[in-house]
């Protein structure tokens, strides 16, 4: 049962994301009442993905109890609205960030910067947070190249020591640990009972822990 509903929504959502190529559609497919509904489809289908799975059964209460006390969550959207507010109601200060303004909506109203998270040194101090959420984001508008000018800014705005979680998705980005600018500044690791790098047989996305030791 639970596998027919999670395919159910799975084709709302690819029926809409068809509709929305359809000639004369792509109108009605932003209207906000359309799109609020795409979003919550979005965010039931997400729901069932192993990873989602896997990040709320696992990740999120591991994080929860690692003691950190301010932490940068990048990339926001209807399926990550429960993030911050989890660890807000755990007394831990989150901060959101998306380059897309729409997608404040998604993000803490308290704590929420919109811009490309290369220029997050605009609005941060250096060695600002213990941890940074990076999930989602490599493969849907951040490549690895643009990961060179990325990891020395995460890398400057962690204190040490400090988390660096990276969720990204095979085929549709490099592997960060094929990326020197990444893995010279931050060692992959196991942490919390959780392995170094977690994939999944019925999908593609992959969740990789690396640390920053020292400050740059």
């Amino acid at each position: 049962m639970h596998r027919l509903i999670h395919n159910t929504w799975k084709l709302l959502h690819k029926l809409l994301n068809a509709l929305e190529k359809v000639p004369g559609m792509r109108g009605l497919m932003t209207h906000p009442r359309v799109r609020a509904m795409r979003e919550e489809i979005l965010a039931r289908y997400v729901a069932g993905l192993p990873d989602r799975q896997y990040w709320n059964a696992t990740i999120m209460p591991a994080l929860l109890k690692a003691g950190f006390k301010r932490i940068l969550f990048v990339g926001c959207g209807s399926y990550t609205r429960d993030v911050h507010q989890a660890f807000e109601s755990q007394g831990v200060e989150c901060w959101t960030s998306d380059i897309i303004p729409e997608n404040a909506q998604w993000g803490n109203p308290d704590r929420h910067i919109t811009c490309d998270i290369a220029h997050i040194r605009a609005h941060v101090p250096e060695a600002h947070f213990d941890a940074i959420l990076f999930n989602g984001v490599m493969g849907y508008g951040v490549t690895g190249t643009h990961m060179k000018t990325i990891a020395p800014v995460l890398a400057t705005i962690l204190r040490p020591p400090a988390l660096l979680l990276i969720g990204w998705n095979k085929g549709l980005v490099e592997d960060p640990l094929t990326l020197p600018w990444v893995t010279e500044r931050f060692r992959h690791e196991d942490a919390w009972s959780m392995p170094a790098r977690k994939e999944f047989s019925a999908s593609t996305h992959v969740f990789d822990l690396f640390f920053k030791e020292t400050s740059e």
